[in-house]
């Protein structure tokens, strides 16, 4: 054999089975050891800022069009509608132009549209309103416009990935599963720290500022030549966007008028809350609407002259020993009865303990063992709850002036039954008209409550200024008693009460003389049940 023959065959002898090239002398790195766990970083946190954006959506949209169905179903639609246009144009861009640079830019873009959604947002959302766009078509125009072009941005971060970092078909199966899994894991993340971190925590627009940070900085730190360049030009051009994006001046949430000063301003799990002083009076704000306003002089006196109506009480049962009411608010009606019975049982019970602390803080709520406040939700208090009322005052509304939809039930008001003593009345504050389209909720209510008391009563406030077909506040009135009271016997029994507080006598006449006696016909209104209550897709 010639010396090149031999050489050959050691050479083949030598090399790896399956044509393998033999390993070089010092070891490479695993493209894993950095490109592919930035992708998947990548992956998680677009997950996560995706969802965080659609629950803090529903705090940007609140202030302008409520928290009713109408605003989640247009958030839920639009981020849908994203992620599927954002899967589709994400898989087809990745095929012709399968680039990192490509995906990280596109995430760069939308981390730069979050921070704009906290700047515009506001007046944004304002504009809407101003022409004329209202609860159910002002959260569809706003969702499309705020928050449908970074969706579908983060919609096209997942089938970008998987084209990305698949090497073979064999195993594409495996690295899609992977990516979408840690996408969806992102999005749990996101999901739960923004419901139960931040927004209990901190403001919206450093919520929004925060998301767009987070994603600002991981597309850039994420892209694969970052680690060989050491551009000290790119880390200080991100340090300076970023810094930038943050001291932007957000518009302020609550609009002040001359002479108003804002003395608290925070966010809660369920409301945006603005406590404002003219000097004069104190308003209590849900967001951009006027929840109440009490006097800042004694006996501070409440300004919303529907809480005065809840003395009606009196006049079905005038030794109430024990209260609940139900939606603190500003506390006024709770210190209102303790003012008329400074021995009478008070529990005020309110989702929100931030409300339940204002009130005692701002409001002039006493601290007397008399009244004890618990923050819970209404219904399951009373289904929990062993005690006996005298007296149940619902004044309980979510955003906008609507009442949740699961205490305006025939279940829930057959709770509150049970909780009654035998002479035991119900006082029921409501918005809507009583005549005409806008009083779909009254008449649903009135016939809801008529199924579970034996008597309920209308009072419609101020409705001889305004009229019948214009929404106002509604007060209802259910009594245990058989034998219904006429109009007279409302009229005799107002004037014997005997005020305590600042609703006197002659209020309490006045009052009285509200009751309505000739309603409408209301035998073709839907009954309230916790199968059916619509009351968020009605009209007042």
């Amino acid at each position: 054999m010639s010396r090149r023959s031999k050489t050959r065959e050691r050479a083949r002898q030598e090399r790896p089975a399956g044509g393998e090239q033999a390993p070089a002398s010092e070891p490479v790195a695993s493209p894993l050891a950095f490109e592919e766990i930035g992708l998947r970083v990548l992956v998680f946190v677009a997950g996560a800022v995706l969802m965080g954006l659609e629950i803090a959506g529903s705090r940007v949209l609140a202030p302008h069009f409520g928290n009713s169905v109408f605003v989640w179903g247009s958030l839920i639609s639009v981020f849908l509608i994203a992620l599927s246009v954002g899967y589709y144009v994400g898989g087809r861009l990745a095929d012709r132009r399968p680039s990192r640079l490509l995906l990280n830019s596109i995430c760069t873009l939308v981390s730069l549209w979050i921070f704009a959604i906290a700047v515009i947002a506001q007046p944004f959302c304002e504009l809407l309103v101003q022409m004329g766009l209202g609860e159910q078509s002002g959260p569809l125009a706003a969702s499309m416009v705020l928050f449908l072009p970074p969706s579908v941005g983060m919609g096209m971060v997942s089938p970008f990935a998987v084209r990305l970092a698949t090497q073979s078909v064999s195993s594409v199966g495996k690295i899609a599963g992977t990516l979408y899994a840690l996408s969806t894991a992102g999005s749990i993340v996101g999901t739960l720290a923004t419901t139960f971190l931040l927004i209990p925590l901190v403001g919206l627009a450093a919520i929004l500022k925060g998301l767009g940070l987070v994603l600002l900085a991981v597309s850039v730190l994420s892209l694969p030549f970052w680690r060989r360049t050491q551009s000290v030009l790119g880390v200080g051009g991100l340090g300076l966007l970023a810094v930038i994006c943050l001291m932007w001046p957000v518009p302020p949430r609550t609009a002040l008028g001359q002479g108003e000063t804002l003395v608290v301003d925070v966010d809660t799990p369920y409301h945006h809350i603005a406590v404002v002083d003219n000097g004069i009076a104190r308003q209590l704000r849900f967001d951009r609407f006027v929840e109440s306003t009490v006097a800042t002089t004694p006996p501070y006196p409440g300004l919303s002259v529907y809480t005065d109506y809840f003395h009606l009480a009196f006049l079905v049962q005038p030794k109430i020993r024990r209260t609940l009411f139900i939606g603190a608010g500003w506390g006024i009606g709770p210190r209102a009865f303790h003012q008329q019975d400074p021995a009478m049982a008070i529990d005020v019970v309110d989702i929100d303990p931030k409300v339940l602390d204002l009130a005692h803080r701002y409001f002039f709520l006493d601290r007397t063992p008399q009244i004890r406040t618990v923050a819970e939700d209404g219904r399951m208090f009373v289904r929990k709850s062993r005690d006996q009322y005298d007296c149940v005052v619902l004044d309980a509304f979510t955003i906008g002036g609507r009442i949740p939809f699961h205490l305006v039930t025939r279940e829930f008001l057959a709770l509150c039954r049970q909780r009654m003593t035998a002479h035991g009345v119900l006082v029921m504050n409501l918005n809507s008209a009583v005549r005409g389209p806008s009083a779909r909720i009254f008449q649903s209510m009135y016939r809801t409550m008529a199924s579970v008391f034996p008597n309920t009563y209308v009072f419609a406030v101020d409705h001889r200024q305004w009229g019948l077909e214009r929404s106002m506040n509604v007060i209802l009135v259910a009594t245990q008693d058989k034998a219904r009271l006429s109009p007279e016997q409302w009229a005799a029994r107002a004037r014997r009460y005997r005020s305590n507080c600042y609703v006197t006598g002659d209020r309490v006449r006045q009052m009285a003389g509200d009751l309505l006696v000739d309603l409408p016909d209301l035998r073709g209104a839907p009954l309230f049940s916790d199968d059916y209550a619509p009351i968020e897709t009605m009209p007042f």
